[in-house]
């Protein structure tokens, strides 16, 4: 059953469904989804979660070995696929449409993928698990749209502002919704009655641009390596939280590794820039057109198996470990080469 975005809430108050597929290409608003079914289902008392990254050489006979391996204290399970490329291949397409068919005992699947075609959404394995649970479309916030978005996010976090700043917000963010989230929760903090003028944002935005993290990213695209240790200590000194800015950085590495790939494959960089969503604006293209001159784009891609050790380790409580490990990953992007020892 396909489910609009703004009707998951009331969906999941009625049913936890055995099957959820998460699909789009705002990686925010994709992952915001996601946790709404995640916390659903430890209010159903699902204790276990799996989380498996299924990218092209993904063996997915593991998953089904793991279906008896519940824990001794475990009755039930959530196993999280996250499915980048939204292509399983035929083994990964017979597993999902199998489970669809007959799902593992006490096992609840969540699949997470980008954006999927209409072709890809008309294959046997989606139409089997849409058919056996729901599937949640999430639409791209057009920069047009994205001044209404901003405000609505506000109100819901208990705040007013005017179309004006709104606007301003998203330009000062340049339709990067991750950031414009990161700066409304900032607001909430900052704001003393709910109000939110242009000097209060001006101020917040003056307060944090130093070491936010999507300045981080400038900084190792610019290949600026002595800066990166420091600017994390800043963000973990500030109480951040490491699955916050991982969140930021990780967003921008998959813009990074996309474009490479489309650009090895012939593409003109220009074209690529402007395909983007939201598009590279031309201010940032130079610093972004370093940054790709410095990996390959197979190079880009082992960045992958690190971005998600990193959010295994976030997620699963090691923070002081998950942020050892970004710097690392920042300082590899960089062009510092470095002996790996992810735990």
């Amino acid at each position: 059953m396909r489910v609009k975005a703004e009707q998951l809430s009331s969906q999941l108050q009625h049913k936890l469904p055995v099957i959820s597929v998460v699909f789009g290409d705002e990686a925010l608003l994709v992952e915001e989804t996601a946790d709404q079914i995640r916390q659903q289902a430890k209010k159903h008392g699902i204790s276990e979660r799996q989380v498996w990254h299924a990218d092209a050489k993904f063996d997915w006979s593991k998953l089904r070995f793991a279906e008896d391996s519940l824990s001794l204290f475990a009755s039930q399970k959530l196993v999280e696929i996250r499915l980048p490329s939204g292509a399983p291949g035929k083994e990964g397409g017979d597993f999902l449409r199998q489970f669809a068919e007959q799902p593992a005992i006490d096992t609840y699947l969540l699949l997470i993928t980008g954006k999927l075609t209409a072709q890809q959404q008309k294959a046997k394995w989606f139409t089997a698990l849409e058919n056996a649970g729901i599937s949640v479309p999430i639409w791209p916030v057009s920069l047009e749209m994205l001044p209404r978005w901003i405000q609505q996010r506000m109100r819901q976090k208990g705040l007013q502002t005017s179309t004006s700043v709104a606007s301003m917000l998203a330009e000062r963010t340049e339709g990067n919704l991750f950031a414009a989230a990161q700066e409304i929760d900032k607001l909430v903090l900052l704001s003393t009655d709910g109000q939110v003028d242009e000097q209060l944002l001006v101020e917040s935005v003056a307060d944090s641009a130093r070491f936010e993290a999507f300045s981080l990213m400038d900084v190792v695209y610019a290949g600026q390596a002595a800066k990166i240790p420091r600017m994390l200590r800043m963000l973990q000194a500030e109480g951040n939280d490491v699955l916050a800015v991982f969140s930021a950085v990780s967003w921008s590495l998959h813009r990074m590794i996309d474009m490479a790939a489309q650009i090895e494959n012939g593409a003109q960089p220009a074209q690529v820039f402007a395909s983007q969503k939201p598009p590279v604006w031309d201010k940032a293209r130079p610093l972004i057109q370093s940054g790709l001159r410095r990996h390959a784009a197979a190079k880009w891609r082992t960045f992958l198996p690190q971005m998600a050790a990193i959010d295994r380790a976030a997620k699963g409580g090691g923070s002081d470990n998950a942020w050892r490990m970004l710097s690392t990953l920042c300082l590899q992007v960089a062009g510092v080469s470095m002996n790996l020892q992810q735990t």
